[in-house]
């Protein structure tokens, strides 16, 4: 692919993703502050929250969403990273955000177009894949406009959009908008893979010569691959699981095709293997000693059936399956590339079904696979249609080759046609130009999701997340989704709190702001993230029954001391909870005063 077709391409996908976020800014109301975040934020926040801390100075991080106490043994360098890079530019948490996913977006895309080039000859099938990892998607549409139009909501949705659970972890297109660190995660997988993949296929500048096993180039791209592997256990643990059993199944399905062992790719997979399976054990351990992390892991993230995943993905998944039994048959003839491609695919679809409580989590860079295949069937097809046009322009029709026959009397003539005839079929056959309307039609048929997707937040962004729609069968409600805009005095109240409330002190609030409490002040929350914050219906429920006032003064006092809750916010959501009203008087004294919200300092 010419160089300046690919980056208009990648500047073309990346500018899409920023679509939702420009129309986002342009229509903040006034007296409020767009945050730049659109679909979820509260997951979103959970990265910003661990990149605060890396801002001022944390290497290791604590769960400022909960205050059980906890170790703190947790950290992320894509949160390092970005922590740094804000305190360094100053600009805030979530723009520095953006600025990394549109990095990441990027980066995303040069790998996979990296990593085709292992897989497809031609440049338009790379063309046609990177198009199909940049836009495509499902069926999920077809049931979002069914429930829009008709107020019902159907039986079940499709993950890759709903206005209930979305996995953008398992569409390159939404990973790249909205989850910047599973982006992340599949391009270190697919620079792990391609390393390996590399190494394989290391042959020295000198052909006499046979490959040592452990050649310092051979080792160069080995290194490259452990770094890629390690990165990703520490970036997206959940990733490294797929990884890892990808690249096992690739090196057995090697030696069932050629019925022997090869020491130097076992020992290439050993070395790639050895370290990223200790550093995935220690994260393990890690993450088993810090209470607050291991209940994370343990909320159940599960994934949906087959058929939903199916029609998740709709025609890049019948894409996949006709691209199969070529890929099948390249594999088996010894291209190792597509022999990964297909361990990688499987074992995708194996982890997503392990009995864990983290399926889903491991979906990432199926849709790439999916993607790659369905380019391969494109390629097949492109190939069949090139041969058969040859034919066609070389014979003509069955008429005018039987009257060139009873015109050939010239035995030389015969014998050098018959020549001719016989190096014209043995030629390489390349794929024929494709029409360009196939492509766009392929593309338009896979994308609608996305429009849709965009479509469901520009709705959420319009109503702030604040939304009970009545219009619905049954009532639609985001009501405990975080909103998108804050008003300046919530951000008053925020600014009082960073500057007068000690590290060690946690705030009692609604989770629609303390979703956004701890990445913008640092501080603690009492309740803040639906899996985050442990036992969060239970606290939920008790942070109520403090806003209505329905704990006795003492027992409250206990309360506030054994989770060192020292302040407590009255906003326009507290007040809703409370029906009307809240009784924080009667647990401490107001502090600050922004319009008509207020800081109480709780009394213990």
């Amino acid at each position: 692919m010419a160089r300046r077709h690919l980056l208009l391409l990648i500047t073309a996908i990346v500018f899409t993703t920023w679509l939702p976020y420009i129309f986002g800014w342009w229509l903040t109301p006034p007296e409020t502050r767009y945050l730049w975040l659109i679909y979820n934020p509260d997951d979103q926040n959970v990265h910003l929250m661990w990149a605060r801390q890396a801002m001022e100075g944390k290497f290791f991080f604590h769960d400022l969403f909960t205050t059980e106490p906890h170790p703190g043994l947790f950290t992320n360098l894509f949160s390092l990273l970005l922590g740094w890079f804000c305190r360094l530019t100053g600009i805030s948490l979530h723009f520095g955000y953006q600025v990394f996913r549109t990095l990441i977006a990027v980066a995303f895309l040069l790998t996979a177009h990296w990593l085709s080039g292992f897989l497809l000859s031609d440049r338009r099938s790379r063309l046609f894949a990177l198009l199909l990892v940049g836009f495509s998607s499902g069926f999920g549409w077809v049931l979002v406009l069914f429930w829009w139009l008709t107020g019902q909501r159907p039986p079940f949705f499709f993950v890759d959009v709903s206005p209930e659970l979305t996995m953008p972890e398992a569409n390159s297109f939404l990973s790249m908008t909205v989850a910047p660190l599973a982006a992340l995660g599949v391009t270190l997988v697919m620079g792990a893979l391609g390393c390996l993949l590399t190494s394989m296929e290391f042959k020295p500048q000198n052909a006499s010569l046979a490959p040592r096993p452990l050649s310092p180039a051979l080792l160069r791209f080995v290194a490259f691959s452990v770094l890629f592997g390690m990165l990703v256990v520490n970036v997206h643990t959940y990733a490294a699981v797929p990884m890892l059993i990808a690249v096992f199944l690739w090196q057995a399905f090697q030696i069932v095709t050629i019925r022997r062992v090869n020491l130097r790719e076992l020992a290439t997979v050993l070395l790639f293997a050895f370290p990223v399976v200790l550093l995935l054990g220690g994260q393990a351990f890690l993450f088993s000693r810090d209470p607050a992390f291991a209940q994370k892991a343990a909320t159940p993230t599960l994934t949906p059936s087959p058929v939903i995943l199916i029609g998740s993905y709709g025609f890049i998944a019948l894409g996949a399956v006709l691209g199969l039994p070529a890929a099948w048959r390249k594999a088996k003839s010894g291209e190792k590339g597509w022999a990964l491609l297909l361990a990688w695919t499987t074992a995708i679809i194996v982890s997503i079904y392990l009995p864990v409580s983290f399926q889903r989590k491991m979906i990432e860079g199926l849709h790439v696979a999916l993607c790659f295949l369905t380019a391969l069937a494109f390629e097949e097809w492109m190939k069949r249609f090139g041969e058969k046009q040859r034919r066609d322009e070389g014979h003509g029709t069955r008429d005018e080759a039987r009257g060139a026959k009873s015109q050939r009397t010239d035995l030389k003539g015969q014998f050098a046609a018959q020549t001719q005839s016989r190096i014209s079929s043995t030629r390489p056959l390349s794929p024929a130009p494709c029409p360009t309307w196939s492509i766009l039609a392929f593309i338009v048929l896979t994308a609608p999701s996305q429009i849709a997707f965009f479509a469901l937040n520009g709705y959420w962004l319009v109503h702030n997340n604040l939304i009970y729609d009545t219009r619905f069968n049954p009532p639609y409600s985001r009501m405990l989704m975080p909103p998108y805009y804050l008003s300046e005095n919530h951000l008053r109240l925020f600014n009082w709190l960073e500057q007068n409330a000690r590290l060690d002190e946690a705030v009692l609030c609604h989770p629609m702001l303390g979703n956004y409490l701890p990445v913008l002040t640092g501080r603690k929350v009492f309740v803040g993230h639906w899996a985050e914050t442990l036992n969060f219906v239970e606290k939920l429920r008790v942070a109520t029954a403090v806003w209505r006032g329905l704990i006795p003064v003492e027992e409250a006092r206990k309360f506030f001391r054994r989770h060192r809750i020292r302040y407590a916010l009255e906003t326009d959501f507290e007040r809703l909870a409370a029906d009307g009203s809240t009784n924080l008087h009667r647990y401490g004294e107001v502090v600050f005063q922004a319009g008509r919200d207020l800081i109480f300092r709780l009394k213990w």
